[in-house]
């Protein structure tokens, strides 16, 4: 009798591990490191260490950008874009911010407050663009010249 209830006892916890999972909410977590309330926040683009990190819940965009070791040199700075993953009423599915502006004003209204899940990207200036297709550029001018020089070499 006592086996009996031993294990209905099991099922009963496994059972209940299993609904308190699936029902807490999924958006705010608890760092095993810091045991604070935290957020995961995926950040892609110009800065030093993109990739998913795992921020305080009261995080702003600043703060963010810190906890991923900055912007690159590169990193265009006025218009970053949000994606929200849980939108809020009203509010559109991107948002945008404007750092440089915050960081030349003050100004808190350029920069939007930051969201479980939400995607933070941070593109790159045109000297971005054009650092990474100069070596491509090199080579169709290298591959142009040669075929000029082959060209009056046979004629």
């Amino acid at each position: 009798m006592q086996k009996r209830f031993l294990i209905i006892l099991s099922i009963l916890f496994i059972f209940q591990i299993g609904w308190a999972q699936n029902n807490s909410d999924p958006r705010y977590i608890i760092d095993p490191e810091t045991g604070k309330l935290s957020m995961v926040i995926r950040v892609w683009g110009e800065v030093k260490n993109p990739g998913v990190t795992m921020v305080p819940s009261d995080a702003d965009l600043i703060s963010l950008l810190s906890y991923v070791g900055g912007p690159t040199d590169k990193a265009k700075l006025d218009n970053i874009r949000i994606l929200r993953f849980n939108e809020n009423e009203g509010e559109s599915r991107i948002v945008f911010a404007d750092v440089e502006a915050y960081l030349e004003t003050g100004d808190s209204k350029y920069i939007p407050e930051i969201y479980p899940n939400d995607t933070i990207i941070v593109r790159g200036t045109i000297w971005k663009i054009l650092s990474t297709a100069t070596p491509y550029i090199n080579l169709a001018v290298t591959l142009v010249n040669g075929y000029y020089l082959y060209s009056r070499a046979i004629n």
